[in-house]
């Protein structure tokens, strides 16, 4: 009994086991650049929420202070965040996209946000 188990058992061969780390190797190749992807996307989503957060910020400032004119070249640090209408200085996940001063513009009675680096 013992040696006609011995006999009948099967494993897998090198042919086999080259195919599946083929297939996984292939799964691999497609699986890393899609992955890639979607961090660099979020990334830029993020980046961008963050310059629409302050944008809002800027528009609250500027109508809690009941500013009537162009407001230029405000530092984020000093106007927003010291006096409380960011909690801290913003973090962009891209340094290169990152902002440190903003302009108020009034135009009628619409105001236009724009950041600076």
């Amino acid at each position: 009994m013992l040696m006609a188990l011995k006999r009948n058992q099967k494993g897998l061969t090198l042919i086999e086991l080259l195919a599946v780390l083929v297939i996984v190797g292939i799964i691999a190749a497609i699986a890393i650049p899609a992955i890639s992807g979607t961090i660099n996307k979020s990334k830029e989503k993020a980046d961008a929420a963050t310059d629409q957060m302050i944008i809002e910020s800027v528009l609250r400032y500027v109508v809690d202070e009941n500013l009537n004119e162009t407001v230029t070249a405000k530092s984020i640090s000093t106007e927003l965040v010291a006096k409380g209408y960011l909690n801290s200085d913003p973090v962009w996940q891209d340094t290169s996209k990152k902002k440190s001063t903003f302009t108020a513009t009034l135009t009628g009675n619409k105001w236009t946000v724009t950041l600076n680096t």
